[in-house]
């Protein structure tokens, strides 16, 4: 129950910092657009990367649910996703959020999203990891020496023959992670409302 507890509080404090995180940039780009010509091949080139990145991220993400759903505070799982890294769930969420920024037809705003979500939940990584070491001292030491916390490790992969779903945890999950999708029409419309001359453009970033 301690455990629980917890890893609850460093759940609440990595939503709380991704709040205050994103609240400042909501202005700064409603004046700042893309150098790229909407409807031109790097323009598009660099939204359609962004899309694939997003739904890689709602794949994964329900993946590692399927996984570790209702099981992260019994038992240290090892298997599927978290078989080649340690925070999977992270790191396909990571994508999302570069994806999600360059729907605004920018490297540099997505570079920018993905480095403000690394130094967010980096750290809140780490003090997870130390429940975890915590719970699990022997297990956990090995686990962490052969698989990595970020960038999954492919020739890691181990799986099982069959798991245990929770759907309501996977609906949960994807629901989350409708937040990269709902980046989408959000920035089609910023790129809109500009056009039309109804918000000015200050800086355009390529």
């Amino acid at each position: 129950m301690e455990m629980i507890g917890r890893l609850g509080s460093v759940q609440k404090t990595r939503r709380l910092l991704l709040k205050l995180a994103g609240l400042p940039l909501v202005p700064l780009l409603l004046v700042t657009s893309s150098r790229w010509q909407d409807g031109g091949f790097i323009h598009e080139s660099i939204e359609g990367i962004g899309l694939l990145l997003i739904l890689t991220c709602l794949l994964g993400r329900a993946a590692c649910t399927l996984y570790i759903g209702g099981r992260k505070c019994s038992e240290l799982v090892t298997i599927g996703p978290y078989s080649m890294s340690r925070n999977p769930l992270y790191f396909y969420s990571l994508l999302g959020t570069l994806g999600a920024g360059l729907m605004f037809g920018s490297v540099v705003v997505g570079v920018f999203f993905g480095a403000i979500y690394l130094l967010v939940f980096d750290r809140l990584i780490r003090r997870e990891e130390r429940f975890l070491e915590a719970s699990f001292p022997f297990t956990f030491p090995d686990y962490c020496a052969s698989t990595p916390r970020w960038w999954p490790r492919l020739g890691n992969w181990r799986g099982v023959d069959e798991i245990v779903v929770r759907p309501r945890l996977v609906y949960n999950t994807l629901r989350d992670a409708s937040v990269f999708v709902l980046m989408v029409p959000l920035f089609e419309g910023i790129e809109a409302v500009q056009q039309m001359g109804w918000l000015p453009v200050l800086v355009k970033l390529p």
